[in-house]
């Protein structure tokens, strides 16, 4: 009886979402758990004498969250205790109720989890919200003790004044020269080498694959160095050629399409080789029309990292006409040295007009993107 109770609750599809809420609210309880210890070894070996405001700065992160974490854990623990009630009694009753109360529940149930699904896609829309309408503020409302949601008047300027304090076009020249090489060289030796990965056989493949992965795990904060200073010696700070070429190959890119192409059955190769083609034919012929959606969405991802690039264009680019337009979003706060007041509202002026492209790529290419992370995924 209980396994069939079990059963007709995750046939609800409720029953996963009260369970990650289960976890969160866990986690919450463990890490407000973890700040009342911290508390109390931190308040044991605070010397005497301190001030509350002083004990307040004197605490750990968790030891002064703990209050938050466990009201959070709490709170959440009873409403998945409660949502797991309310789904036991209604999964239980379910054979019980009439035709008419299974169509309202069902009705209620969609609108609860679109309900759910605006409140997270409220959240994670937010910041750009806030970035948006921070665009259109004054200085001085921006930095109100009380934000406000809505400008109190908008002030257009803000957009054109960007363009006067720092040289935006040749930013956005920079940014889409780069970002298109970059894409172009990822592409051509992305495909290549997954081709070698997926339908090669020679000795050694799935070592040299392995450490394509390993790429995945090192971060450019660990290899900068030994790469900067090949870039200097060559003479290629402040040129589009050391801002593109240490970025050639993607490791992901090559991930990503080698699963594509094993995915694809080596009959259709070899169909193309009785018709004459040779690799690159069967590349270009056979595997990349098959592969269009994954090969697709890697470019739009490729094309998306380029453009938000920042870590190694600030390190190889030291002047304004070579400096692409996250670092040119994040340089125009020193163009305010010496004012009053940091003239925050146009930095965020130029931060929406940096995002705008990006967003019309994904509002126009999002069903490539989910085709083709759906498709790469199932091999």
């Amino acid at each position: 009886m209980q396994d069939t109770l079990l059963l007709r609750m995750r046939q609800t599809g409720m029953f996963e979402v009260l369970t990650l809420v289960l976890v969160i609210a866990l986690a919450f309880l463990f890490l407000g758990l973890v700040g009342v210890i911290q508390y109390n070894v931190q308040m044991n070996n605070m010397p005497e004498g301190l001030t509350a405001f002083e004990i307040r700065e004197s605490l750990g992160y968790f030891a002064s969250s703990r209050g938050t974490f466990l009201t959070w854990g709490w709170i959440l623990l009873a409403a998945a205790a409660v949502g797991f009630v309310i789904l036991a009694i209604a999964s239980h009753y379910r054979d019980k109720v009439s035709y008419a109360t299974k169509k309202r529940l069902r009705k209620a149930g969609v609108v609860l989890q679109y309900l759910g699904a605006l409140f997270i896609a409220l959240i994670v829309l937010f910041p750009i919200y806030w970035m948006v309408v921070s665009s259109l503020k004054t200085s001085e409302e921006l930095l109100l003790p009380v934000p406000t949601l809505w400008p109190n008047e908008f002030q257009w300027q803000n957009f054109p004044n960007v363009w006067k304090r720092a040289p935006f076009v040749r930013y956005f020249v920079n940014t889409l020269i780069t970002t298109f090489f970059i894409m172009l060289g990822e592409l051509t030796l992305g495909v290549l080498a997954a081709f070698g990965f997926a339908k090669g056989n020679f000795k050694g493949r799935d070592a040299m694959f392995v450490l394509v992965l390993g790429a995945l795990m090192v971060p450019i904060q660990v290899t900068f160095v030994p790469i900067y200073v090949m870039m200097s010696r060559l003479g290629w700070i402040n040129s589009y050629q050391g801002l593109i070429v240490p970025n050639l190959v993607s490791a992901y890119f090559i991930f990503m399409m080698r699963q594509s192409f094993k995915a694809v059955d080596d009959s259709y190769l070899d169909a193309g080789r009785i018709d004459g083609l040779g690799r690159i034919g069967l590349i270009f012929h056979v595997l990349m029309p098959m592969t269009a959606p994954t090969l697709v969405t890697v470019s739009i991802i490729t094309f998306i990292s380029g453009w938000n690039s920042y870590f190694w264009p600030r390190m190889v680019s030291t002047r304004d006409e070579w400096r692409t337009i996250a670092v040119g979003v994040a340089r125009l706060r020193q163009t305010f040295a010496g004012m009053e007041v940091a003239n925050y509202n146009e930095i965020m002026a130029g931060a929406v007009m940096a995002i705008i492209p990006i967003v019309v790529l994904f509002l126009v290419l999002q069903k490539y993107i989910l085709t083709g992370m759906s498709k790469a995924a199932m091999k």
